[in-house]
């Protein structure tokens, strides 16, 4: 089954629409098309390893964290991330738990090729539809 993602254009922000056989696999869409906003993730060499554990009462929440946990790395690690990998989304008492890699390395502005800051993760316009087949995510990034 493919997985993918595409971009909508949106007044001063940008939609995305990611797509993948899995919950997990359509989360790790996610977040390498947020980086495909940032840069051009094919600059940055998945060489470092970092572990995300998110929470969040439901599955918007969740994916909220996880992008912005994401996003929040660039400036308190000073890396970029190329690859991400979902290892378990699981229900908790509390909502769902995500527990989860990103690899990158450092920023390297003569040869990480950066497009635009992003700001934030919001819930604007954000969808998730599942079905035994296709997981699809819409969510909308603060410019």
């Amino acid at each position: 089954m493919e997985r993918g993602f595409k971009f909508h254009e949106h007044t001063a922000d940008i939609t995305i629409e990611c797509w993948a056989p899995t919950l997990e696999e359509a989360f790790e869409q996610a977040a390498l098309a947020s980086f495909e906003v940032i840069l051009d993730t094919t600059t940055v060499r998945p060489n470092e390893s970092v572990e995300i554990s998110v929470e969040g009462i439901d599955m918007k929440e969740l994916l909220v964290e996880w992008v912005g946990r994401l996003i929040s790395l660039i400036d308190i690690d000073s890396q970029f991330y190329s690859r991400f990998k979902v290892h378990e989304i699981s229900a908790v008492s509390a909502g769902y738990h995500l527990k989860g890699s990103a690899f990158g390395e450092q920023i390297d502005l003569q040869r990480h090729d950066t497009r635009t800051e992003v700001k934030a993760m919001t819930y604007a316009d954000m969808r998730i539809d599942r079905s035994p087949e296709r997981t699809s995510l819409w969510f909308t990034l603060d410019l």
